[in-house]
């Protein structure tokens, strides 16, 4: 059951929208209303449950759709991003996100380039052959269009002006995806934390070849919130929020626990990520979570060879990761 449309504090409210998955089962859209019209952040997955649950939730709250100017995106996943072009061409409004979704759209609209580079990451990390092909198959659904770049483009420090000398302060929150962006509002001091800070579980890091050490983007934009004494926490997924700083610092333990669990996978001797990922994470996933679990992985233990606590070797094209003790067999 979704949870209620509410009015928040400061003109401010929440629209949950069902998505087409059991986890997270809804988005939370926000809406801040201003003298000039309404800020929209996030807007969910493109399918009619969630198209008339938007405007379902803004007759509710008296909202006229034509007001809506800006839709702010946290970032360039489709539960975030996805209804953005049905909502560009029927209101009219502009797309907000960091710039680097700019160069990262064109990935995101090439869902045979996805598939090609999963299948070819799932060889490179151990993924069995008699898996592999159903790993990689992966076909775009209905609810994902194509998506244009955005118009208005922010980068981290910048300021979004609400009018009346309120803004929204931009806080460049890389690490779930290099596009996410978190927004504190200056009249309220409420964190608007995209799927960087959630209250109950803890976002997907995902390695790509286009950052590295993404775990370390994600534990330093961490390290950031807990030192700016964020409270009031808006999250995209599950409820609001007090004590945002203290969250973030837990979600740090969450990962130092998860790195040590891996170290003590390896133990024994040399293993896949996939052999990791089978250790580390609860059995009997689907493939979409196993894809997700592999990245996770990857991204813990080159988080950990870029920090001298594991090493990694390469044989025929699969990488096998060990403690710096072992040597390859």
């Amino acid at each position: 059951m979704l949870p209620d449309i509410q009015r928040l504090e400061g003109g401010i409210s929440v629209i949950p929208l069902p998505l087409p998955f059991a986890s997270p089962a809804w988005v939370n859209a926000y809406t801040i209303e201003t003298g000039d019209g309404t800020f929209l952040i996030d807007c969910g997955v493109d399918w009619e449950p969630g198209r008339a649950r938007l405007f379902e939730g803004l007759g509710v709250l008296g909202i006229p759709p034509g007001s809506i100017h800006t839709l702010v995106a946290s970032h360039l996943h489709p539960d975030h991003v996805g209804m953005a072009p049905y909502l560009i061409e029927t209101l009219g409004c502009r797309l907000l996100m960091h710039r680097s979704a700019l160069t990262n759209t064109e990935f995101y609209n090439d869902s045979p380039r996805l598939a090609a580079w999963t299948s070819a990451f799932g060889h490179a990390h151990g993924v069995p052959a008699g898996e592999l092909v159903e790993f990689g198959n992966m076909v775009r659904p209905d609810w994902m269009p194509i998506l244009s770049a955005p118009t208005l483009l922010v980068d981290d420090g910048d300021t979004i002006e609400l009018g009346g000398g309120r803004h929204l302060e931009v806080l460049h929150t890389p690490g779930h995806d290099h596009s996410h962006i978190c927004l504190r509002d200056s009249a309220t001091g409420a964190c608007f934390s995209g799927d960087h800070l959630l209250p109950r579980i803890t976002p997907v890091i995902m390695w790509d070849e286009s950052e590295l050490d993404v775990l370390g983007l994600y534990l330093d934009s961490l390290e950031r919130l807990v030192v700016a004494h964020i409270e009031l926490t808006y999250p995209a997924h599950g409820s609001i929020f007090e004590r945002g700083s203290e969250r973030a610092g837990q979600i740090v333990l969450h990962h130092d626990r998860r790195l040590a669990t891996m170290v003590e996978i390896l133990s024994p001797g040399p293993a896949t990520a996939w052999t990791v990922m089978g250790e580390a994470f609860r059995p009997h996933l689907n493939t979409l979570e196993k894809r997700l679990a592999l990245r996770e992985t990857v991204s813990h233990l080159e988080h950990l060879r870029l920090r001298h606590r594991l090493e990694a070797d390469d044989r025929e094209g699969v990488r096998w990761y060990r403690h710096s003790g072992h040597r390859p067999a």
